[in-house]
């Protein structure tokens, strides 16, 4: 019975998402794709290749005390595991991160996990100094509230990694942070950018909203790339500054490419296809 309610839920979601989608402007979406600006789309391409490496950065530092790993190796991983993160789910960009550590340094996959996890907190404690810099001109009630959930995410995630990483030199970890924090900014850019290519009436703040609702949605990564997901979050992050839902999509295609194309081009080099067919054959 239950299996029979699961598939009329689909069905319903599956209609209304098709009459939505016979109904949606999409010339409008189209002509606005049509006169992005290519300059901008370029320079938001670059600032999210210089946040991956950023974050490889901070990886690497987290990671050089347990193992002896090469920064080109670590890079490499980083890259790879975004470009198969692009064009797969669940987790299998962090399977090619593990792939690549143990196949060009031989470091144990035990250590590379670990390392991952602890990355991952140190991205959370990176999102909490981002917050607490976008709120740092904001000074009501709301801006208050946005400082004091930043200072706990922020400290509570460092307090945790300086748990996990107990005997290492904090100077490291306030620099592996320093790494985050900068991939974070880099991101934001890359949102920002992009979106503003597509001559969407952008604020720094919608699109900081954008991001944020986008790494929220993607956590679970049900899709390839975020796709649906990043597009929704681009059109609630543009809504309270009234752009019309036909370019707000044309701004998360525009996005979408940006934050994919270049990325699954760098990992298709790093890789190979031999490479990359294994990878995804053991995630």
């Amino acid at each position: 019975m239950r299996r029979w309610w699961r598939w009329a839920v689909a069905i319903l979601l599956v209609a209304a998402a098709l009459r939505y989608a016979l109904h949606f402007p999409w010339v409008d979406t189209w002509d606005a794709l049509a006169s992005a600006d290519v300059g901008l789309l370029a320079t938001a391409a670059m600032a999210n290749l210089l946040s991956l490496a950023c974050k490889a950065g901070g990886w690497h530092l987290i990671l050089r005390p347990d193992a002896r790993v090469r920064v080109r190796t670590t890079q490499a991983a980083t890259f790879a595991g975004a470009a198969v993160g692009s064009v797969a789910i669940a987790m299998s960009g962090e399977a090619a991160r593990l792939h690549l550590l143990s196949t060009r340094d031989g470091v144990p996959a035990s250590v590379a996990a670990r390392s991952i996890a602890a990355s991952r907190v140190l991205e959370a404690a990176g999102l909490g100094v981002f917050l607490l810099l976008l709120a740092a001109g904001q000074v009501g009630v709301h801006g208050w509230r946005l400082v004091a959930a930043a200072l706990g995410l922020g400290g509570g995630a460092l307090a945790v990694l300086m748990w996990l990483r107990r005997g290492r030199r904090v100077d490291e970890l306030l620099l592996a942070l320093t790494f985050t924090v900068a991939a974070w900014l880099l991101q934001w850019a890359t949102y920002h950018w992009a979106i503003a290519a597509t001559h969407a009436a952008v604020t720094p703040g919608s699109s900081a909203l954008a991001l944020l609702l986008s790494n929220a949605g993607g956590i679970l990564r049900l899709t390839p790339g975020n796709v649906g997901v990043l597009q929704g979050a681009v059109v609630l992050g543009l809504a309270p500054a009234g752009v019309p839902a036909a370019r707000a999509v044309a701004a998360g295609l525009a996005l979408q490419a940006v934050l994919v194309l270049p990325v699954v081009g760098v990992g298709l080099v790093i890789l190979g296809r031999r490479e990359l067919r294994r990878v995804r054959a053991t995630s």
